[in-house]
């Protein structure tokens, strides 16, 4: 969940070079952050900051940071103890000689911390990350990577640990298991992140460290140990494409995401789907084709799991193949039915999504057949897995997904097209889709054009403390991913319903301080949500539709927002647009930090 960045090269770079790295980590946690900093002649400076990098910064500002030619520095989501600077990082070891920043938990903290107290040692922070550097100078034995083998044998748990010693400002040393990491080359500098995308722009190419290795590095080389053994880790270029992103002139990036909605569905296309021959095109799936798979389980979590109940709709609908959905938390303790004729599907945006990532090992280890469905190529599921789709939504920036979920359930409907014309797809209804399909980009782009009609609802029910959001079918996952969205940008509380299931308690708190949102399309259950519309009404509910244009029974709502309809089997991603610029502005509204909400982070990285 926490961003890790470190800089080793030139004097004056690093303080800036650490702090700019850690503005494009702070995705990654935001509630504080901070740098430690040190020159050759070993001096050596811990700068802290509760909130946001922007607070670091004006305090590093004011300090003379010329002579520092290597820094480290991290921008933090609580895990242990509350947020104050005594518990940020960097953390120091009680002689004041080590320095670390730790991304990850480290499950057995407190048994560790006892025995070291014991020993006589005193901690100042409430974290699990100063046992690691306390323990680390207590049985240093003079040797850097020698010591590192040591400590990961006695801590349990996931880390990426980086290292200063402040009698060696010449390097950078540490290690991972669990938690991303890779060092970056430049000309006579080097760096390492927790995501390779903080460092476009700055290097030339780089490493992705794998679990267990132990680096250490200077500004001319660099060693990685794995199992005692000398090893070498491929070398990736940078994409150009993968620019900084920058807001232009949007007021957020979520807003600039849900606009770049229509465009990185085109994405998805490019290459896979013909339209004008109605033929589709995948090696990965063809692949797949001649395994003749019988069941799939998707494992996934937040708005991922709710793309995964998209997937189980499609591919049931359109393979033929039962599909089960489940929570990625609750996978891993459940007991597992594995053969060679299931597929095992991973679904997460950044793929490191650590519940995903330890299940996907789960069933690697068990000889099940995996297969990943990501955004960031190289990420930690995409190698593990060894194949799958790409969504190729881009880099999201805002810490609640939008983009990123279009993609996968565009994705998960190319694959249910792919699958189902090798399993006897009705060939009409193949084309039906298909056909329908390509409008999604054009019909994505008049919902935004509806922005000011959506933002003046949503200025209406940003005034409610509790709202509900049903749907049936199709349509109850988009319910939940709408719900989602507004609780996490707009802090209402909000809960999901599948429609018919209103009355089995839940209907209990309607009144005319809870309104509803009701996502009812032109599909076979339309009749059904209307006489849940009746129902809501009837206890003196508000009621608010997500319907097509040519809904014909308006009235049965208090108010509508509405998308033009070209498909009951593609609806769903004009409904799920509509959904994210009604919780846009509804925490527009409320003055809420969209694209940095409270306690949250866009990669979660730790158990």
């Amino acid at each position: 969940m926490c961003g890790v960045f470190g800089y080793l090269g030139r004097a004056g770079k690093a303080a800036p070079e650490v702090l700019a790295g850690l503005q494009r980590l702070e995705y990654r946690g935001y509630d504080s952050a901070g740098i430690c900093v040190v020159n050759e002649n070993h001096e050596m400076q811990t700068i802290k900051s509760v909130g946001k990098v922007g607070n670091l910064k004006v305090k590093v500002d004011s300090i003379e940071t010329a002579s520092y030619h290597a820094g480290i520095g991290h921008t933090r989501w609580a895990t242990h103890g509350s947020v104050n600077e005594t518990n940020c990082h960097p953390h120091i070891s009680e002689s004041g000689r080590f320095v670390v920043i730790h991304n990850g938990i480290i499950e057995n903290f407190a048994e560790i911390k006892k025995s070291l107290i014991e020993k006589g040692k005193t901690f100042q922070s409430e974290t699990d990350t100063e046992v690691t550097v306390q323990l680390f100078e207590d049985i240093f034995d003079g040797d850097h990577i020698s010591t590192l083998k040591k400590i990961t044998k006695k801590m349990h748990g996931a880390y990426g640990l980086v290292f200063i010693d402040k009698e060696h400002p010449d390097r950078l040393f540490g290690t991972k298991k669990g938690s991303p990491m890779v060092i970056g080359f430049g000309k006579d500098e080097k760096y390492i992140s927790s995501d390779y995308r903080a460092l476009i722009g700055l290097i030339d190419d780089y490493i992705i460290l794998e679990d267990g290795d132990i680096f250490m590095m200077t500004p001319e080389e660099y060693t990685i140990l794995s199992e005692d053994k000398e090893v070498q880790r491929d070398h990736h270029g940078i994409d150009e494409d993968e620019l900084p992103v920058e807001l232009g002139d949007f007021p957020h990036f979520m807003l600039k995401e849900i606009y770049e909605q229509k465009d990185v569905i085109r994405e998805m296309f490019r290459g896979r789907i013909d339209f004008e021959k109605n033929t589709l095109h995948s090696d990965t799936l063809e692949a797949l084709v001649q395994e003749n798979i019988e069941k799939i389980t998707i494992v996934a979590s937040g708005t991922s799991y709710h793309s995964g109940l998209v997937g189980k709709y499609y591919l049931e609908e359109f393979a033929d193949i039962p599909t089960d959905v489940i929570v990625s938390a609750e996978f891993k303790y459940k007991k597992k039915f594995i053969d060679s004729k299931t597929l095992f599907i991973f679904v997460s945006q950044s793929g490191e999504t650590a519940d995903v990532l330890d299940s996907l090992k789960i069933v690697k280890e068990q000889g099940g057949k995996v297969f990943g469905i990501v955004n960031v190529p190289g990420s930690a599921i995409a190698r593990t897995t060894g194949r799958g789709l790409y969504t190729r939504a881009g880099i999201e920036i805002g810490v609640a997904s939008t983009k990123a979920f279009t993609t996968q359930i565009a994705t998960f409907l190319f694959m249910a097209l792919y699958l189902g014309k090798h399993r006897n797809l009705d060939y009409r209804k193949y084309r039906e889709i298909l056909e329908n399909f390509r409008k999604i980009p054009e019909v994505l782009e008049k919902v935004c054009e509806q922005k000011d009609t959506i933002q003046g609802i949503a200025k209406k029910y940003s005034h409610f403390e509790d709202i509900f959001y049903l749907g049936r079918g199709l349509e109850l996952p988009i319910a939940l991913e709408g719900s989602l969205k507004l609780k996490e940008i707009s802090y209402i509380h909000s809960e999901a319903y599948a429609s018919g299931e209103l009355k089995h308690g839940a209907i209990a708190l309607i009144d005319e301080r809870f309104p509803s949102v009701l996502v009812n399309g032109d599909t076979s259950l339309y009749e059904k949500n209307i006489s849940t519309a009746e129902e809501i009404k009837a206890r003196k509910g508000t009621v608010l539709g997500i319907v097509s244009e040519n809904d014909t029974k308006k009235s049965s709502y208090d108010d509508v927002l509405t998308y033009p309809s070209v498909h009951s089997d593609l609806d769903i991603f004009a409904q799920t647009v509509i959904l994210q610029l009604f919780s846009y502005f509804v925490a527009l509204e409320l003055d809420r930090d969209i694209d940095k909400p409270r306690n949250l982070a866009k990669s979660v990285t730790v158990e």
